[in-house]
Parts: structure tokens; sequence; C-alpha cells
């Protein structure tokens, strides 16, 4: 894999077990996603997007093909080697953030790092920065319910990229949100694009897919379609 190259994917399958049988889920999928690139999973709903957010962040195991993931063969590592990965180098955006309720801002932000071990002075000065990366600066004390949606989403953003990590994985990451706060989160992961962050998400909102560099196309567990979108917001 190239350094510019973040994620590639190479005729991948995917197959869960359903009662005696085992169903498809992804078919032969084959990608690649530059480095520093917003892109976009879309599909309806049983197409394969969610699962394949999910092996690319190693919570599910590949049964056919290979995957690289930012220059680890993630198809063929252990999954202590994987929750390592995951709390170095790659965020994950759930649709209903996912933040803990009795814990502030702040201190669901920076808990990644401290699962590694960081100094909490250290860890709290990242998670700061992170806050202030996706527009909550003052909101460090607040605690989940205190906040919007929006800034729920903002905060959960913030935690997938504390501690500078460099690929966020997004599921359906506007999914709960009304249209003009979805507008908003989705100007963050393209300000994260911006500065770097490989960003990937699952979404059905059409309008979505404006902000991305590529969108991938997915029905019945099978790519159909992988295009640059030359009129993605750059």
């Amino acid at each position: 894999m190239g350094k510019n190259v973040a994620v590639v994917a190479a005729g991948v399958g995917k197959k869960f077990p359903m009662g005696k049988q085992t169903v498809p889920a992804l078919r032969d999928v084959s990608l690649s996603l530059p480095a520093g690139t917003l892109t976009a999973l879309t599909g309806p709903s049983g197409s394969g997007k969610s699962t394949l957010l999910h092996l690319i962040a190693g919570l599910e195991r590949v049964d056919s093909g290979t995957l690289e993931v930012l220059g680890n063969q993630v198809h063929a590592s252990t999954p202590a080697e994987l929750a390592a990965l995951r709390l170095r180098e790659i965020g994950f955006v759930h649709q209903d953030f996912s933040l803990l309720a009795d814990l502030t801002l702040i201190e669901n932000v920076r808990l990644p790092l401290e699962a590694t071990g960081t100094a909490r002075a250290a860890a709290t000065t990242a998670a700061r920065e992170a806050m202030a990366r996706v527009g909550l600066e003052g909101l460090e004390q607040r605690f989940p319910a205190e906040v919007s949606g929006g800034q729920q989403q903002r905060a959960a953003i913030a935690r997938a990229i504390v501690g500078n990590r460099t690929l966020v994985l997004a599921d359906e990451p506007t999914g709960s949100l009304d249209s003009k706060t979805g507008a908003e989160i989705m100007a963050v992961l393209g300000q994260l694009r911006d500065e770097g962050v490989t960003v990937v998400l699952s979404t059905h909102n059409p309008a979505n897919l404006s902000h991305a560099d590529q969108v991938a196309v997915l029905h019945d567990g099978t790519l159909v379609s992988f295009d640059t979108n030359e009129g993605g917001e750059a």
C-alpha cells in the first residue's frame, strides 16, 4: 500500500449466520481510498454499508479477500492488534453518538487517550484541542443531556479524532439530526478532510454526497459503482 492510500479492499467478502444458514453481507468488494479524502458509502438498508465500515475498523473479521488499513493487513491481524490500531489511529462515530451520560463532554472525548495510558493532564489538553476543532469551545464541562443533538455528534467526532487519529469512520452520522444540523456536521467532517484526516461515512441522505470526494454505491452487498465526485466540495 502506498503512503497516500488509506484503505485498500481486494475481493472482500463477509457472511453472517442466520439460523442454520449464512447470509452474505458483502460480496467481492474491491476499492481504494486515498488518504485525506472523504468517501461516502450509500445504498439502501441492508446493502452492506455498515458492514464495510465495521470491517475497516477491525470490528468484524473479513471472511474472504484482503483488507489493508493505514498500512496494516487487518484481514490477518489479531484482535489485540486491531484494538491497538483503533485506539491509536482510527475513530468511529455512531449515529446515536454513544456518549456516556454521566461524564462531561471533555471526559467523554479524552477517554480513548486515557485508555492508552496517557496522563490526565495531557489527555485533557488533547481533548480541548479536539473539541476546538469541531466548534465546541466553552462546552467542555457540559453533560451530554445539556447540549443539542448536533453538539453531541460534534463531541462524538472530537472523541474520534482526539490524539490526532488519522482515519474517521462514521456510520450514518446525520441520520438522527435535522437537515440543518446534519449539514453542519457534514461541514465539520469536510473540514477534517481538509486538515488531512481520511473520512469514510455511510449515509442514506443524497444531500451528504455533495461533500464527498468519491461515492461508493452498494446494493445487496455488491459494490455497483465507485466514482470520483467531480462536484464534491473540496
